[in-house]
């Protein structure tokens, strides 16, 4: 019974210290994010591999998480930031109290962006008018001048990515309330843009964009990042 128990106390202050050792390796790798992307906010970062202690010895982790709400980007307010590290490597300098290059092969994340921050995004664009972000679509409201005459209109459709910018499509046009075929080809043509995204968390660059009620969901991911720690 008293080897069980020593047993035991043993894997206990193992464990702990595995842990211990872990939060402070996390919170050095927020630190470090937070200050090359300007987040605003401390980000909660999260080691993906357990036991911690071995990978610590080698300096390798094969998953890192991120995650932060309420954060800032190059003039950007994100409501919410996850991102996905993989294939971390750590020098001996950093993994010890000093600095260093922290290496990470492959960057999977996503952010979102409220339905305000969107309308700031688009301003513009659209010339007093307004976004609202559905679940599968993004309908625009706006005042225009169309064969001389200012119409009031509403242009539905869904916002994507092309190289890089996040861009308009329109689907449809209401003027007055009912569709105008005259009119819906010179205003499709207009309202059909890209803007440019500044750079996001981790160099994502944007593959895919969905739209939910009142926010707007940016995905992709980066080859390969460096940050110094």
């Amino acid at each position: 019974m008293r080897k069980l128990l020593i047993v035991l106390l043993v894997a206990a202050v193992l464990v702990g210290a595995d842990f211990a050792a872990a939060r402070v390796f996390e919170s050095k790798v927020a630190t470090a994010l937070e200050r090359k992307y300007q987040l605003g906010t401390r980000p909660i970062v999260q080691v993906r591999d357990f036991p911690f202690l071995p990978h610590l010895l080698t300096g390798r982790f094969s998953a890192l998480d991120l995650a932060a709400t309420n954060a800032r980007a190059r003039g950007l307010d994100l409501d919410r930031v996850e991102v996905q590290l993989r294939g971390v490597r750590v020098p001996r300098t950093v993994l010890f109290g000093g600095h260093g290059l922290v290496r990470v092969d492959q960057v999977e994340g996503q952010v979102e962006l409220s339905q305000a921050q969107i309308n700031r995004l688009l301003a513009g664009r659209l010339s007093g008018g307004q976004v609202t972000i559905e679940a599968n679509s993004v309908r625009l409201r706006v005042g225009t001048e169309v064969f001389g005459r200012l119409v009031d209109a509403v242009v539905t459709g869904r916002l994507g990515v092309r190289d890089g910018r996040l861009a308009f499509r329109p689907q449809s046009v209401q003027v007055g309330g009912v569709g105008d075929p005259a009119l819906e080809t010179t205003l499709v043509s207009r309202f059909t843009f890209d803007v440019p995204l500044p750079r996001l968390p981790a160099d994502i660059q944007v593959e895919r964009v969905d739209t939910e009620p009142g926010a707007v969901v940016l995905a992709g991911g980066a080859a390969r990042l460096e940050v110094a720690a």
